[in-house]
């Protein structure tokens, strides 16, 4: 490792024992790149997100639902392997065409064999008995950018400042879409907010199969009826009937009537045509569609891309596209304060004439930043600053969080 990453590591890390399984940090869909110039912008890849967790020569390869896929990529596997590091790298697993696009049909059928395999790494966790999540998106990129080895198998998905630029770049090369990213954010497990935004160039998204229509034209199938947990209810959102080859419409029959069951798994009524077969809600497809009707229904035609056995049917949730976020209103406070609130002229509370808060109070604020906790954006400052020996204040406010 080089010296500067452990120097700084060391100064800006937080002392931690090695991870077990991180939950990814999620993102928000939107229509469009916003105009905040503090987002940077990374590639969205069409594969298997997966947390790779390396502790010298073992390494564990965890999917988005925690299954462990280590065996399924030998060739990645090895590759961190070789790294001999303790660390804990986020990212993407894609098998590429003969004109380098990502082919999310050939990583399905991929079993370990050699065919050529890529891990796009685009963030860093934990690295040598210290926790990076807390430091600031472009720092843990700079890290990972001196870290990984890059060859035939590793890549550093890089990050650019033009996110309308790179959004046609994906729509000319028939790539999937972008991604924005807050420069300063934290790495917040599980958390699907307003720092991490995904902008595809068409909407893909996943669902839960409930069921199938029958064919009148011979086929083994009309369409998949689809949907999506709200809370703990399964609810029907639509149906799709293209994007499903010959030779695969048998193999998935096969599969949904070993999970056939008599009643409706949906809590809401299904609008469908033709005879239909209902099944547990066990598995997840990934489907494309042009976008969503007043109602909350998919605008046929959705079309089948693949299943997803890294997700979890429960896991599974309708994904509504927000507008692009504004400059202004990525920078809005999600307290509303009273018309009559001065900040110039508040002063704090004292019950004693001691009290430290006073001196707290007066004292300079310097490199404040923003924190998004439980649904309200707080003002922070000086979150380097140690505490304790070792430990930042930006540390402590991560672990309560």
């Amino acid at each position: 490792m080089k010296p500067k990453v452990l120097k700084t590591i060391k100064s800006k890390g937080a002392k931690a024992s090695f991870p077990g399984d991180i939950k990814p940090m999620l993102c928000r869909l939107v229509k469009e790149p916003p105009t905040d110039p503090s987002y940077l912008y990374e590639v969205k890849w069409d594969g298997y997100r997966i947390l790779s967790y390396v502790n010298g020569s073992k390494v564990k390869m965890g999917s988005r639902s925690g299954l462990d896929y280590t065996k399924k990529y030998p060739p990645v596997a090895r590759a961190l392997a070789n790294l001999k590091l303790n660390v804990v790298f986020d990212g993407e697993v894609v098998v590429l065409n003969e004109v380098g696009r990502p082919n999310f049909d050939a990583l399905q059928l991929y079993n370990g064999h050699e065919t050529p395999i890529k891990y796009y790494v685009f963030d860093i966790l934990y690295l040598e008995g210290y926790s990076l999540m807390h430091l600031p998106l472009v720092e843990r990129k700079a890290i990972l950018a001196d870290v990984i080895m890059v060859n035939e198998v590793l890549k550093y998905s890089d990050h650019f400042e033009d996110g309308s630029w790179l959004f046609k770049q994906m729509e000319e090369h028939r790539m999937e879409g972008i991604v924005a990213k807050k420069a300063d954010s934290y790495y917040k497990p599980g958390e699907r907010g307003k720092q991490w935004l995904k902008i595809p160039t068409e909407i893909r998204q996943e669902f839960v199969i409930g069921g199938w229509v029958e064919s009148d034209r011979g086929r083994p199938f009309a369409s998949l009826l689809f949907g999506a947990y709200k809370g703990n209810e399964f609810e029907w959102i639509g149906h799709g009937g293209g994007g499903f080859k010959d030779a695969e419409m048998p193999v998935i029959l096969r599969q949904l009537k070993a999970i056939e069951q008599s009643k409706s798994p949906f809590a809401n009524k299904v609008d469908s045509p033709g005879v239909i077969h209902w099944v547990k809600p066990k598995l997840v497809a990934n489907f494309k569609f042009a976008t969503w009707t007043k109602s909350g229904r998919i605008r046929k035609p959705a079309i089948f891309l693949g299943f997803r056995k890294d997700k979890k049917a429960k896991d599974v949730v309708k994904e509504i596209i927000k507008e692009p976020l504004t400059f202004n209103e990525s920078e809005k406070e999600s307290v509303t304060l009273p018309k009559d609130f001065n900040r110039k002229e508040a002063k704090p509370r004292t019950n004693s004439q001691d009290s430290n808060w006073l001196k707290v109070f007066n004292q300079k604020q310097t490199d404040v930043q923003n924190f998004d906790i439980g649904g309200c954006t707080i003002k922070i400052n000086d979150v380097q600053r140690e505490i304790w020996n070792g430990i930042t204040k930006a540390s402590l406010i991560q672990y309560y969080h």
